[in-house]
């Protein structure tokens, strides 16, 4: 099944000491070629990732080598880039997002949903969240 990947899958793929580095490589090894989809929004948030005092133990990556870190994810075989959103995009994004609680996670995440949902693409990530989005084939990964 064609998915997109979470920028909480993606991560973990380019830090080898992450909680979560194992699960993330056993699920990416099983992907075969051309399936694995990557958008504008999963690639700021995996850059800002790397780039995090925080999110790395207090050594983050400098720009130039977090973009090559990206670099060799994105030319990896088994991964594609979304270009643009199908037309229908927006609409699903503002249905997932009304009557929602605020939250600073729902804009992304619906984003990414909506998209999935639009593309019928499935949902790869750790985040339990994405089980509120209606219609949403999701693969929830967990940490071993």
């Amino acid at each position: 099944m064609t998915c997109i990947a979470d920028a909480n899958v993606l991560f973990p793929l380019l830090v080898q000491g992450h909680a979560a580095y194992e699960t993330a490589k056993r699920w990416w090894d099983e992907q075969p070629d051309g399936t694995v989809g990557t958008c504008l929004i999963t690639r700021l948030a995996v850059l800002r990732l790397l780039t995090n005092r925080v999110a790395m133990n207090g050594a983050p990556v400098r720009p130039e080598e977090a973009l090559d870190a990206w670099g060799r994810l994105s030319n990896d075989p088994r991964s594609f880039h979304i270009d643009s959103n199908p037309a229908e995009h927006e609409s699903r994004f503002v249905a997932l997002v009304t009557s929602r609680e605020p939250t600073p996670n729902l804009w992304a995440d619906a984003w990414l949903a909506a998209l999935a949902v639009s593309l019928d693409y499935e949902v790869t990530t750790f985040d339990r969240g994405f089980k509120s989005f209606r219609g949403l084939k999701l693969r929830l990964l967990e940490v071993r």
